[in-house]
């Protein structure tokens, strides 16, 4: 029987509105049909190309039916052709190859929660992978073009990993936002196109300093460009920091402002960063136990009655019952109680 649907050509006709679900079915029966008519030569070697009717009508009612499946809301022929004209095909097929592999490692994940009870908190990503495809196919892995390798758990001390507020000395007066974004955030921390919001996490106010996306900062970055740091919207102080963040990295962090006037010698660049890992390494250490591990000939207490003058070595003046234990000969440490 036939499938009572929409006239196809009326329907292609109209780019400025979503095709239903018939007309998208319609429009792509009717272009499978007219390659196959019309361009029987060039079945299999066909290439896509925005301003080719066919290919158009093709890409953009199987793209809807596809988002109907998926419950995505439709697009018009129009959107949909201003979309897959800035798609770069080799990029595409990468993506859908990662976007399959990060499927299957999901499944892991899954399997982990399921054996877990459902709790999820107790996932485990210990048998999950990431592959690196081998551009280069030579020496002992010449037949392997996709390498598997273990995931890296978060370096202690990365800003990033971390997630910690790092401190940023230097000297607010001179300091510029412009000087803060190429010298710090670009050229220092490897940030690409950053966006950087000053907050006041105490108030709940935000401003935005420099917009990354746009060259030269764009019209907020512009407009703090050349402020001093210590005369911003935001004053500073406890409880404000800045938020960087670069999209184009998947890179963010938090960096507390502090006002200090370096040693240009010491730190000719003008400014000292101490990332959170490193300001909890430079913490004092608790206080040491007075006793030290005994039991293994290593090291043992050595005991002292208060107001002798004991020598290690030394038979104590009160003799064997004033109180002094003279430890191994090779442990040179006295402690007194």
């Amino acid at each position: 029987a036939k499938l009572a649907l929409p006239d196809a050509a009326a329907t292609a006709r109209e780019e400025q509105r979503a095709w239903s679900v018939e007309e998208s079915a319609a429009v792509l029966l009717a272009s499978v049909e007219r390659i196959f008519t019309q361009r029987a030569s060039e079945v299999g070697s066909l290439a896509f190309d925005k301003d080719d009717d066919d290919a158009m009508d093709f890409v953009a009612a199987a793209a809807n039916l596809r988002c109907a499946t998926f419950h995505i809301p439709l697009q018009s022929r129009w959107e949909i052709k201003g979309i897959a004209g800035r798609i770069i095909h080799a990029i595409a097929t990468t993506n859908a190859v990662i976007a399959g592999f990060i499927v299957l490692e999901a499944f892991k994940v899954l399997r982990s929660v399921q054996a877990a009870g459902g709790d999820l908190s107790k996932a485990s990503i210990d048998a999950c992978r990431y592959c690196v495809c081998n551009r280069h196919l030579s020496g002992p892995k010449e037949n392997q073009l996709l390498l598997r390798m273990r995931l890296e758990a978060p370096e202690p001390k990365c800003y990033v990993c971390t997630g910690s507020t790092s401190t940023l000395e230097l000297d607010t007066a001179s300091f510029t936002v412009r000087s803060l974004v190429e010298q710090v955030v670009i050229k220092f921390l490897s940030f690409n196109k950053p966006t950087i919001d000053l907050t006041n996490e105490l108030a709940d106010k935000t401003v935005l300093l420099w917009e990354g996306e746009d060259e030269g900062g764009g019209e907020e970055g512009e407009l703090h460009g050349d402020k001093p740091l210590d005369s911003l919207p935001v004053k500073l102080g406890p409880g404000v920091v800045l938020e960087v963040e670069d999209t184009t990295q998947a890179l963010k962090c938090k960096i507390a402002l502090t006002h200090t006037l370096l040693d240009k010698e010491e730190h000719p660049s003008g400014f000292r960063f101490i990332a959170a890992a490193d300001e909890a390494a430079a913490a004092p250490p608790a206080p040491a136990e007075e006793d030290s591990p005994g039991g293994d000939g290593s090291r043992k207490r050595r005991k002292v009655a208060e107001g002798d003058a004991a020598v290690a070595g030394a038979e104590p003046s009160g003799g064997a019952g004033s109180g002094v234990v003279v430890a191994d000969d090779d442990d040179d440490v006295i402690m007194l109680e």
